[in-house]
Formats: structure tokens, sequence, C-alpha cells
């Protein structure tokens, strides 16, 4: 267990009314943000396609008065507190941070004021009515009610309920005005409202609201205003029994459908009563599982050797230890060991889909796609305006606008729709004047099934890949002008002799599925324009099918996507 700080104060007792919980800068926790700053998540596709509760942010920090039980001191108090009314009794480490004035270190416990804190039954219940939203004039009524009939003593969180309903029952009897029938429907919304809820959840799982705020504070205020008895129960079942198990996402994912939770060694430190229901393999397991994690993060690593994972926590437990940490991280899947080397159970898991991805791509036949590169190239300096003094066509996009010209008149000039490039197909130019890293780049493109091009703007890359693609289309327009004019040949052949029409015609192959992809939506827009292709950006591809997806999801996505042959990134 961590050593406490001898400086820290342990308060324990009432939030005081205040007039003015004023929320206050953070500056003021600026050193506790440091301690819990955010780590970076990996998460699951599968898991954030399944409607788990997600983790939200931390509550607001605010000032609060706490009057201590063991000096009745009043101590105003800054901190994160997620609930702040007068029916909340807190425990909580704070350190100075001047006179009666404190800064909380990690996150208060909570205790319900079941019995209203005796004498101040009505001034609980008052408050605690209007953060409800009752109507003044309701709690005013409702209070004198409860004074005549039952009697302020025996008024209590537990017999609220009961309680209001009576007092609802007794308002319909007797109300016959409109506005008293506005108030009665006012105060039967009373027990769907957050701060009703929250006192249920607190009668029935005390526990819950004792520990949770402290272990995942992120979860809390959700979690117990959800209403999700059956979440809760096994919560308070963990709590009373495992509470071990709280400190592993992995588990908590399987078992509680919580995206992201999971309670750090730290948190259980400042709970010892739950430490002392563990064994020593799990509180080590808790320490080791947290120093892994730690050093995977700040190495940039999905590993830790075992040897160098033992040395930094060898202050904390033996060798031998060590070990049997180990297989009982293993066996509930929240590492990988193999070969020497310790991961992390999901990251070894997204490591193992992208070298199998990249195997699999590397195996595959390559792609082929019969087009001569060089007469491509040439098609591109034969579109070159004869008075330019520009500098190589490539650069720019003009050539690309007369293309597109052209093909748009020759298409509306009848009989002359197959004559459309001829010149431009046939188009040679000497070796020593292309430009050798192109025609290497048109070569990939044709020979495999994944081609990233990279280069400073203007170098020609949507160029080329819009003329190779025309020149295909060009190449596919003269094998149909070919197969018409063998046709039209044949046509005055005896009756008999045309026997293709009651053959199945042969079956095709596969088309060549093309998906052009572009790192800004501005070239995906111009790779769109001058190929006439579909051109997206890679993050609009995978966002389409997993949206909210970690940076190691997005690659092994993008991989998959690889090692089925479909994306061509300009």
């Amino acid at each position: 267990m961590a050593p406490r700080n001898k400086q820290l104060r342990e308060l324990q007792g009432p939030l005081l009314p205040s007039k003015a919980l004023v929320p206050e800068n953070d500056d003021c926790l600026e050193e506790e943000e440091e301690e819990e700053e955010d780590e970076p998540e990996f998460v699951d596709a599968e898991e954030l396609c399944s409607g788990g509760l997600k983790a939200g942010s931390l509550p607001g920090c605010r000032r609060v008065v706490i009057s201590d039980e063991n000096t009745g001191e009043e101590c105003e108090v800054s901190g994160h507190f997620p609930l702040t009314g007068a029916w909340w009794r807190v425990k909580v480490q704070v350190k100075p941070a001047g006179s009666k004035n404190y800064q909380v270190q990690g996150f208060p416990s909570y205790f319900l004021q079941s019995d209203m804190s005796p004498p101040d039954q009505k001034h609980i219940c008052s408050l605690f009515l209007k953060d409800c939203n009752v109507h003044s004039d309701t709690i005013t009524e409702f209070l004198a009610w409860v004074n005549a009939t039952l009697g302020y003593e025996n008024l209590n969180f537990e017999n609220l309920r009961e309680t209001l309903r009576t007092f609802e029952e007794k308002k319909k009897k007797n109300g016959k005005k409109q506005s008293t029938e506005q108030d009665y429907k006012k105060c039967c919304s009373v027990e769907k409202t957050i701060p009703f809820i929250n006192v249920m959840t607190a009668l029935k799982f005390p526990k819950i609201m004792e520990f949770l705020p402290v272990l995942l504070p992120r979860h809390f205020k959700q979690l117990i205003s959800s209403s999700s008895e059956e979440v809760l129960g096994k919560i308070d079942k963990f709590l009373g029994t495992q509470p071990w198990k709280l400190g592993f996402r992995k588990i908590t994912y399987r078992e509680l459908k919580l995206l992201q939770c999971e309670a750090s060694w730290t948190a259980f430190c400042q709970c010892p009563s739950l430490l002392l229901l563990m064994t020593d393999v799990q509180k080590n397991g808790l320490k080791l599982y947290s120093k892994l994690k730690q050093l995977c993060r700040e190495h940039g690593h999905t590993y830790v050797e075992g040897p160098d994972l033992a040395s930094q926590v060898s202050n904390q437990m033996s060798l031998y230890d060590v070990w049997e940490c180990l297989d009982f991280l293993k066996d509930i899947n929240v590492v990988s060991y193999e070969k020497g080397r310790v991961f992390l159970y999901d990251l070894y898991q997204a490591e193992k889909s992208i070298a199998s991805s990249i195997g699999d791509l590397m195996q595959r036949p390559p792609w082929c796609l019969h087009v001569d590169v060089k007469k491509v190239l040439a098609s591109i300096r034969t579109q070159k305006p004869e008075d330019s003094r520009r500098g190589d066509p490539l650069n720019e996009s003009k050539p690309d606008e007369t293309l597109e010209t052209s093909e748009a008149s020759t298409q509306d000039s009848g009989d002359h729709i197959w004559d459309d490039g001829e010149d431009e197909g046939n188009a040679e130019i000497p070796d020593d004047q292309l430009d050798q890293d192109q025609v290497a780049a048109l070569e990939m493109v044709c020979s495999n099934a994944v081609t990233v091009i990279s280069g400073k703007g203007g170098c020609g890359k949507t160029t080329i890949v819009s003329h190779l693609f025309r020149q295909r289309e060009l190449l596919e327009k003269r094998e149909v002008k070919k197969a018409c004019e063998d046709f039209e040949q044949d046509q005055d052949v005896p009756e008999e002799w045309v026997t293709f029409t009651q053959q199945k015609p042969p079956k095709a192959d596969k088309a060549i599925e093309v998906l052009l992809t572009a790192p800004t939506g501005k070239a995906a827009g111009l790779l769109r324009q001058k190929t006439g292709f579909h051109a997206y950006t890679l993050c609009q591809v995978i966002l389409d099918s997993y949206p909210a997806l970690s940076l190691a999801t997005y690659c092994k996505i993008f991989l998959i996507l690889l090692s089925q042959g479909i994306v061509l990134s300009n």
C-alpha cells in the first residue's frame, strides 16, 4: 500500500448548505490534475458498437463547506465533488491550502444522512425537495402537512417516497382548482428527478456511494442515476467479495458492459477496507498491471521485457511474486506473455492482427493492370499546348482540363466516338524524356493491389493517376469497337451459323474495384474531378463503418483494407 503523506488530513462530516456553491478555478487543483492526467486509451471497435456505458468527464471542481465531526470545525474545501446536497456526509483526504481552507486529494466518499440529521429534518427536506424542482408553495404545504400528521421527528429518506405519495393522494382528493392539479403533477414527477434517484440508490447500495466516487469517478454519476439495478447489484457484489475485478477494464466490460472503466491502484489505496478483501496475488497483480501500463505509455511500446518489468517492481514484490502475478493476469486475459515479453492483451491482439494482415497482403499474387505506362505518360505530353512556356505539364492541371474538354466534345460527334483519344493512345516519346519516378509509380500501380503515392504539391500525383485510368477506359472502348466491327462483318452469314444466342455467355471475370483515397478533403476532391472515379479521405473510408475509433484500431482496419487489395492512396 502506498504510504500516506503526513501532511494529509482526513475530514469526515456533513456538507453544510451554501448559498453560493461557486465553481472553483481549475488552477486550484493544478498539482492534483497532473497526478490524475488522462491516459490514452485503446478502444476496440467491438466495445464501441456494444452500446455499453461510456466514461464521462470528471466532476467539476467546487468549493464546499464540511463540518468535521472530530473537531467541530467548519472547513472550506476545494475539489471534485459530484454531489453537493446538505443531506450527504463525506469522507475525504485533504491538504492545507490556507487558514481553514483545504484542497482535496483524490475523490470523496459519500454517506447518506438517511435520518435527515435530526433536529434539522425540516430544513434538509426543504433543500432536498427544492433540488428536485418542487415548487416552493408545494414544499411549504407538504412540510405543514407532515408536521400536522406525522411530525418532523418521524420524517426520513426511508419513508419519504411513501409520505410523498400519501400527500399526493390527499391533494388529489381535495384538489379542485387547476393550479392544484398542476402542483400535483409536479409533485408526482419528484421520483423521476436525478437527486431523488441518487438518494434511493444510496439507500439500497451504500457501498457504491462510499467507494465508487473514489474508484470510478468518471462513471459514478452516470451509474447511480441510471437506475440500472442489475449493474449496480453486480458492482455492489464485487465491492463486497471481489473488489479487485474493478481494477481491470477487460472484466468491467465483459461483466458490466462499462467502457474504459477500471480503478487505478492509487484509487484502491484510498480504500483500505477493500484491500483487506484481496489476496496478495490480487493486490500484486494490480500493482504489476499499473506499472506495465505506465511503461508502455511512457516508451510507446506494446510490451515490456519480463526482466525489466520485474526490476521495476522489485521494491514492492519478490521475483517469485512477479511470475505468480503474471500467471494470474494471463489467466484473466489482461496480459499476454510470449518470448520473455509481457504484452497488454488488447495491444497484443491488435498487433497480431496487423501482422497477419501484412503477411496476407505480401503472400497474395500481384494485381495486374494491362496498360503501357509509357504511353500513358506520352499521352500527357501530347496534351501540352504548343505555345505553353510552362515546365513539366505534370506539375499543373491545365493538360487534364484540355483532356476533359476534348473527351466531352468527341462524345457529341456521332460516328467519330470511336476515334476518341486514338492519337493519344498511340503517342510515344523517347525514354530519356520520361520522368523515371513517374514511370516507376505507374508500374507499381499496375502491378500491385495497393500503392501509396506521395510527393510535394504539383509533382503530378493526381495527373498520372487520372491519365492511367483514362487510358484504361480508352482501351476498353477500343475492345468494344473491335467487337462491334467483327460482328458487322459477320452479319450476312447463314442463319444456322448464328449459334451464340443459344449458348450461355461466358462468365465474365470479376471487375477490378478501385478505391481512390487522399490525405485531405481538397486532395480527394481534385482526384475525384480529374479521374471521374469516387475518391475519399482515408478517415472517411474508415469512419463510414467504424465511428470514433482509436488510432490503433484505425491502423488495424486500414491494413485489413490493404490486405483486401481495394485501397489506392494518393
